[in-house]
């Protein structure tokens, strides 16, 4: 029988300055000279921003904090497994100074391709391109958009959400888009926040609803037992699966003993960019089964729509429920 890799446990930091990250080299081992984003192991008894903080002390004599989750990655060296929790930080106090890295740089996060990357740290990489590419599309196209949208009703999928809920519910929309159901919300008397991780969304979308919204990767969710429900209309639909699950895994944090989620997919069984977006497809089947493999939430309603939109009728979406136990 063949051995199994031991797994190593690590975190990583994306430390940024404005549009820059900051990169560090190697300088020793079989990977001298490549580069990667600082951190280290995590220790028995710590949590990942624990380590990040402690590692970041060591190795660059400056004191940071853990801004929020981008993505775990999982690579196979010859020689191990590593599992690499990697987090946006930021410069609390002091400067970074090299203790132990041959060189740095800080690189901006529109060109981070001109070192030579660890693997793993080219699969952090690959993740922030992801998600860059459809904030550009966003932000190229938030008045269209908001245009095509903000006049679609869907009073009918608000109704079966609110139905799950009690009166006067704390709903989070999340990826609010257009900010339409935050409004359709706040006048059925409910209490909303919303979020968006597009800045020019944002700001759309606070026109229209008339509050402030959070500029919020769906990542950096962190909040815990707050919400009675949480809308994610054609949102979530943009992460690539094994992200979906953490996100999946905070809306469940966030929701409160038997909060419920609302969200939608594009039906169908594709993953990866379309029209200039990332998009995670799901069917009724494979939607089930990816809830009860990668998330504590029960699906309690499940249905198939046309697309709300004129001219588009031919497009299908898979509606669900699920509730928090």
């Amino acid at each position: 029988m063949k051995n199994q890799k031991k797994t190593i446990h690590v975190v990583a930091a994306l430390i940024r300055r404005g549009d820059e990250v900051f990169a560090t080299q190697r300088g020793y081992g079989d990977y001298k000279d490549w580069w990667e984003f600082p951190g280290g192991k995590i220790e028995p008894g710590e949590t990942p921003q624990q380590a990040l903080v402690r590692e970041i002390r060591e190795e660059l004599s400056a004191d940071i904090s853990a801004d929020g989750y981008i993505t775990t990655v999982e690579y196979d060296y010859p020689e191990f497994h590593l599992s690499m929790e990697c987090y946006w930080c930021s410069v609390r106090e002091g400067h970074l100074t090299l203790l132990e890295h041959e060189a740095a740089r800080w690189l901006p996060l529109e060109n981070l391709r001109q070192v030579k990357w660890l693997p793993a740290d080219i699969l952090v990489i690959e993740e922030i391109e992801r998600t860059a590419q459809t904030l550009r599309y966003y932000r190229d196209n938030a008045k269209t958009f908001v245009a095509g949208t903000a006049g679609v009703s869907l009073q009918d999928h608000r109704a079966r959400f609110l139905k799950e809920l009690p009166a006067s519910p704390y709903i989070l929309d999340f990826g609010c888009g257009s900010g339409r159901d935050s409004k359709a919300f706040l006048e059925l008397g409910c209490r909303v926040d919303a979020s968006d991780g597009s800045p020019e969304m944002c700001r759309q979308a606070s026109d229209l609803a008339g509050i402030p919204v959070k500029n919020m990767l769906f990542q950096e969710l962190d909040a815990i037992d707050t919400y009675d429900g949480i809308w994610a209309c054609a949102s979530i639909l943009h992460l690539p699966r094994k992200d979906l699950a953490e996100v999946l895994r905070r809306i469940s944090a966030a929701l409160k003993p038997g909060g419920v989620l609302y969200t939608a997919f594009k039906y169908g069984d594709f993953e990866g960019v379309r029209g200039g977006r990332y998009f995670t497809d799901f069917t009724e089947e494979s939607v089930r089964a990816f809830f009860k493999e990668n998330t504590s939430l029960a699906i309690t309603d499940l249905w198939l729509t046309q697309d709300a939109r004129p001219g588009r009728e031919e497009e299908r979406w898979v509606n669900l429920l699920a509730k928090r136990a």
